[in-house]
């Protein structure tokens, strides 16, 4: 395995783990029940980090901020940590021994059941995808991107409404300047960052401007059901091969307010550096 950049495939087990590698967690209790998404779970997560032509190192704009979009939920999909524990015992291990720390974490499946799972920790974002043989998964494969020692920025910001916003509104920044619009896959990245307040979609979008590199968008959310209020609990990572942002969020939303009146009670975002292939 590459430890000086993307680490290609990890497999089985070379230790037993240690306290540190149990099962990601949140701090606090999840839900009894839960209906949930899955992202984008018909296709496997790509890179399209091309650089965009003609455009400066730092173009000095405001990042876009986005309109929230529709937040669906299967309530038949197995939740993150069912989907965890789909995954082979081996992999689990290796994925959080290669994560470090773990910072933001979820588990998913495919249409066909088969589970993966992206780890982003204080040592690397971790991907696990399962391999396909004769039009089945046979065994899972994960990849590692290191993150660079000492960039890890992490920032929680006010709980409470998000200001109303017409139109596409510009996040704070210098008058005048004009709006970056970073290129997302898939697009409907836009809806899910769109929930987010005006100065959390700029904290994740911002590192993202110099590179000009389609910035590969993955997401999970699960939503409570209340008499008295929705309740939605939402992690993003966004990625190139140069940076990473994440964001693990928790709001509560009463019946017949728009998304703009949601009462946000948790917001946690980390940027880090990449360490370059």
């Amino acid at each position: 395995m590459d430890e000086q950049a993307r680490e290609g495939e990890f497999t089985g087990r070379d230790r037993m783990p240690e306290p540190r590698d149990r099962m990601p967690e949140r701090r606090d209790r999840m839900p009894e029940r839960r209906d949930r998404t899955l992202g984008r779970p018909d296709r496997m997560p790509g890179r399209q980090d091309r650089p965009a032509a003609g455009r400066g190192e730092d173009p000095g704009g405001v990042t876009q901020i986005h309109e929230p979009g529709s937040l669906p939920v299967d309530p038949e999909t197995p939740d993150r940590r069912r989907a965890w524990e789909l995954l082979p015992d081996d992999v689990r291990a290796k994925t959080l021994e290669k994560a470090g720390r773990s910072l933001v974490w979820w588990a998913r499946v495919y249409s066909d059941g088969a589970p993966f799972a992206l780890v982003l920790g204080d040592r690397g974002l971790c991907r696990v995808q399962p391999v396909y043989r004769d039009g089945r998964a046979q065994e899972h494969r994960g990849e590692r991107v290191r993150v660079e020692p000492g960039s890890l920025r992490t920032r929680s910001f006010d709980a409470g409404p998000p200001r109303a916003g017409g139109g596409a509104p510009s996040a704070p920044g210098r008058p005048g300047a004009p709006v970056e619009r970073l290129a997302l896959d898939p697009p409907e990245a836009q809806g899910v960052l769109g929930h987010f307040p005006l100065d959390v979609q700029d904290f994740l979008q911002r590192p993202f401007l110099a590179d000009r590199r389609t910035v590969t968008a993955e997401w999970y959310y699960e939503e409570t059901v209340e008499p008295a209020h929705t309740g939605l609990f939402v992690l993003l990572c966004l990625s190139t091969d140069r940076h990473v942002t994440a964001i693990e969020a928790s709001r509560t939303l009463e019946p017949g307010a728009t998304p703009d009146r949601a009462r946000w009670h948790a917001l946690t975002c980390h940027q880090a550096r990449l360490v370059p292939r």
